[in-house]
């Protein structure tokens, strides 16, 4: 089933040095798609389009007038992304109201850059919940085992680069949809700092908690990813001010690392002793245990705040088609219609609190880190997990750290760092300053090669 993922800059440096062509990489692309039919990763891919995109490229190449390094590159799109080619459905029969026939921002941005748009990735429906298993073309399988899940919300995303079809994809994360499944599947996930990708055209979860980013084959090319992706856009107020991504030099200075436990930071056994593993054996870098408090309270504030923008923006659709959501969908947003708004009110409050703790409170740090999951991927049948103490519903088992980096609208990235017994990926989660995207993938770089040089 699994091969060892081909990078993009390796597909990249292939394209620059005229050891292969766009076409190729995407007839390669699409026979692997096929090969890996199981995983149910895509819900629409035109081999027409791909094809005549990928010509597109190699007619620009051959007169010297590329678009730039993702030129001829096939990249996935989560399918909550509007794309003026493909439908547009969130995987729910409650279909999206916005108008067909255009292009989020990020994906003309792929576009302009000359990317290959490589067709629509399945996900948990509308972004509401973190499996990857309802949606209305049925769940998506994890590559290292098909009777586990991949994570969600982008589970397709996830899958298609862990099972090699393409070396990236765009997902979108609420309370940790990009870096759950890139976790379970053992491959790179980067959430922005809040307002430095544009959520124009992404269908929303969570107004104040969506940010929208790339899953990646590896950290180099995260970075490529995030030098067309960071950046202001008149369609969303949120990134006004916000600078293009601006790579910095190695880390040069002692990073100052937090390893966050306590109190509903529970982890299974072998995953901490994976994500110590790491930390160890990360040179450059000082590492701090601190607990973090009140994790009740600020889980109860990020819910709370995730629930009531969810309703408001789905009412509409909620009196329209309420038939065509699946039921538990639909029961997260009509429980959404009986939050207040001084609940609400009081949740803003409290993640006010929580962002200021982050920030001052736990003395100089430049990472926050944590495992990316508290399990390895469950299986696509169990409702729930146990670790350190706790029985936890699956569901909350996945964003059980994620969430935190949401709810302060702080950089974070995930990146793997070992196996479970059972050959499941396990991964580490890092968070940083808000804004300092470049500083945290310089971090994450130092870890990412002692994991490497470890294996």
């Amino acid at each position: 089933m699994l091969r060892k993922t081909e990078c993009m800059v390796d597909q990249i440096a292939a394209l620059c040095g005229g050891d292969t062509t766009a076409r190729l990489l995407a007839e390669a692309a699409l026979s692997r798609a096929q090969v890996l039919d199981g995983l149910n990763a895509f819900v629409a891919l035109d081999a027409v389009k791909v094809l005549a995109a990928a010509d597109a490229s190699d007619a620009r190449r051959a007169v010297g007038t590329t678009l730039g390094p993702l030129d001829g590159i096939p990249i996935a799109v989560k399918d909550n992304y509007l794309t003026r080619d493909y439908p547009t459905t969130a995987c729910s029969n409650a279909l999206p109201l916005e108008p067909p026939g255009v292009d989020a921002t990020l994906v003309a941005r792929l576009r302009e850059a000359g990317a290959v748009i490589f067709g629509k990735t399945n996900m948990h429906e509308w972004a509401y919940g973190a499996t990857n298993t309802t949606s209305s073309f049925g769940p998506t399988c994890n590559p290292h085992n098909l009777s586990h899940i991949t994570g969600g919300s982008s589970g397709g995303s996830a899958a298609s680069v862990a099972g090699g079809i393409v070396t990236a994809a765009l997902g979108s994360d609420t309370g940790g949809s990009i870096r759950i499944p890139a976790s379970a599947c053992g491959i790179y996930g980067f959430k922005p700092t809040y307002g430095r990708a544009s959520r124009h055209g992404v269908l929303p979860l969570s107004w104040s908690l969506d940010a929208p980013g790339p899953l990646a084959a590896s950290l180099d090319d995260i970075a490529v990813l995030l030098s067309c992706l960071l950046g202001e856009d008149p369609g969303d107020a949120a990134t006004r001010g916000s600078r293009p991504f601006q790579p910095v030099a190695a880390f040069s200075r002692t990073a100052r690392l937090v390893n966050l436990t306590g109190p509903g930071l529970e982890r299974s056994d072998e995953v901490d002793a994976a994500v110590t593993a790491a930390l160890q054996s990360a040179r450059g870098c000082a590492v701090e245990t601190r607990e973090l408090p009140g994790m009740r309270r600020f889980f109860g504030a990020w819910e709370t705040i995730l629930h009531c923008e969810a309703t408001a923006y789905h009412q509409p659709r909620l009196a329209a088609q309420a038939v065509g959501f699946s039921a538990v969908t639909r029961a997260h947003l009509e429980a959404g219609q009986y939050l207040s708004a001084q609940e609400l009110l009081r949740a803003q409050q409290v993640r006010a609190e929580f962002c200021a703790l982050l920030a001052s409170g736990l003395g100089d740090w430049d990472a926050l880190v944590l495992p990316t999951l508290p399990v390895p991927a469950p299986a696509i049948d169990s409702d729930w997990q146990e670790f350190g103490g706790r029985r936890v519903s699956t569901q909350d088992s996945m964003t059980w750290f994620c969430w935190l980096g949401n709810l302060a609208g702080l950089p974070a990235v995930t990146l793997p760092c070992g196996l479970s017994s059972t050959g499941l990926p396990i991964g580490i989660m890092l968070m940083g300053r808000p804004g300092q995207d470049e500083t945290l993938l310089q971090i994450a770089k130092l870890i990412d090669t002692a994991v490497s040089q470890a294996e």
